[in-house]
This record gives C-alpha cells, sequence and structure tokens, in this order.
C-alpha cells in the first residue's frame, strides 16, 4: 500500500472517521428525515383521504339535496295541481249554484206569470159568457120570441161547453184513444175548474198507464174546445181546429 503512496494508518483512521460520520448523520440527520417524511406522507394520506371522504359527503350532500329538492318540487307540483282543481271546482259549484238560483228564479217567475195568466183567463172566462148571452140575448130579442129565447142557464151551459169541449159530462172522441199510454196533454183555451178536471181524468182515466199524470195547457189560440194529445194520437176538438177542417173542406169542394 506505500508502494501506492497509500499511509494504512491513514486510511484506518478516514474509515473510522468515515464510520463515525455516517452513524452520526444517520442517527441525527438521515432518521429525523426519514422519520419526518414519514410523518409528512402520513399527513398528506390522511389529507387525501379526508379529502375523499369529504368528496364522497359532498356528492352525498348533493346527492340528498337533489333528491330533497325533487321532493319539493313534486309536492309543489302536487300542491300546485290540488289548489287549481280545488279552485276549478268551486267555480265550477259557483256556476251551477248560480244557474240553479237562476233556473229556480226563472221557473217561479213562469209559474207566478202562469198562474196569473190562468187566473186572468179565468175571470176572462166568465166575463165572455156573460157577454157572450147578452149580445145573444139582444140577437134572440130581435129574432125571436121571448118564448122561444133560451133561457140563461142554457145559454151559459151553452158558452161553456164550447169554450172547454166537455158535453154532457163527457168529451168526443175519447174512445178513438188506445190503453196504457204513458203520457198524456190536455190543452184547452180557458183554465179548467176543478170539476171539469175531475170529469177528463174520469174520462182518460182508463186509458192512461199506472201513475201517469195529466199535463194541462192553457192557450187562448185554439178559441175554444179542447185538445188531447199524447204521443202519436191526437184528438182536436178545438174552436181553431174545426175552423181549419172546415176552410180545407171548403177549399176542396
Amino acid at each position: 500500500m506505500e508502494a501506492l503512496g497509500i499511509n494504512a494508518g491513514n486510511l484506518f483512521v478516514n474509515i473510522i472517521c468515515f464510520a463515525i460520520a455516517y452513524l452520526i448523520i444517520a442517527k441525527l440527520i438521515v432518521k429525523p428525515i426519514k422519520k419526518m417524511t414519514d410523518n409528512r406522507k402520513e399527513v398528506i394520506d390522511k389529507g387525501i383521504a379526508d379529502a375523499k371522504i369529504a368528496a364522497d359527503l359532498r356528492e352525498n350532500a348533493l346527492q340528498e339535496s337533489e333528491k330533497i329538492l325533487n321532493a319539493a318540487r313534486e309536492e309543489s307540483a302536487r300542491m300546485l295541481k290540488e289548489a287549481t282543481d280545488q279552485i276549478a271546482q268551486m267555480k265550477e259549484d259557483y256556476r251551477k249554484s248560480v244557474d240553479a238560483e237562476v233556473s229556480k228564479e226563472l221557473r217561479d217567475s213562469r209559474e207566478y206569470l202562469n198562474k196569473e195568466r190562468e187566473l186572468m183567463l179565468s175571470n176572462l172566462r166568465g166575463q165572455i159568457i156573460d157577454l157572450s148571452i147578452s149580445g145573444a140575448k139582444k140577437i134572440a130579442k130581435k129574432i125571436l120570441s121571448e118564448e122561444l129565447s133560451m133561457d140563461e142557464a142554457k145559454q151559459h151551459k151553452l158558452l161553456n161547453d164550447l169554450f172547454t169541449g166537455i158535453k154532457d159530462g163527457s168529451i168526443p172522441g175519447i174512445d178513438r184513444l188506445p190503453n196504457n199510454l204513458t203520457k198524456m196533454e190536455v190543452t184547452t183555451a180557458v183554465p179548467l175548474t176543478d170539476e171539469e178536471r175531475a170529469i177528463v181524468e174520469a174520462q182518460l182515466s182508463g186509458k192512461l198507464a199506472e201513475g201517469v199524470v195529466i199535463n194541462y195547457v192553457v192557450d187562448p189560440r185554439i178559441l175554444g174546445g179542447i185538445i188531447i194529445h199524447s204521443g202519436d194520437y191526437l184528438i182536436d176538438g178545438s174552436v181553431l181546429g174545426k175552423a181549419q177542417d172546415l176552410k180545407e173542406a171548403l177549399h176542396k169542394g
């Protein structure tokens, strides 16, 4: 080694010094640095793990908030639909209520007007009969002797039969109607009295099905007599109908 210029003593000393320096560095510098890097790694790993947990929590929170928002939207839409339906139902109920009230008032008005009309016609019926009798008396006095003049009671009955179409307690033509009719309408020029209605119902009772109610109509346009109508069946005993039949017969002749 001396031939190579290396001093064995110095080499040994240097090796010892290097070994001591290595041990010192390894213990005092490398080990703390390694420990510090390990701790740093643990902190970083923990931070990464915490960040992942936080990210998962955030994702879960977002998903949960989305569910809550969707549920809130659905509930809001449901409540809005219910409110809209309730408002529409309230409007419909109010409209029906108003329509029913208006219809009732119209029916009441019609019934009142019809009753007033029938009362006026009833009063007018008596006045017309009295005037007709008075006129007939005047004509009879000019044409016939007083003995041949018809008494007032007979004149009254004759005109009453003319207006109602009921003659001697019966209605002509009833036999032409079939049995078991399911509806019936009776039209006269003047309102019938209770006694006259009783005659009509007695005459028609055998022709009607059980429970059928007669509908009475007052129409001054027929001038007098009675019209009985049920479906396809018609008995026209009105003065207007007889006048039209006479007119048609004259045209044909």
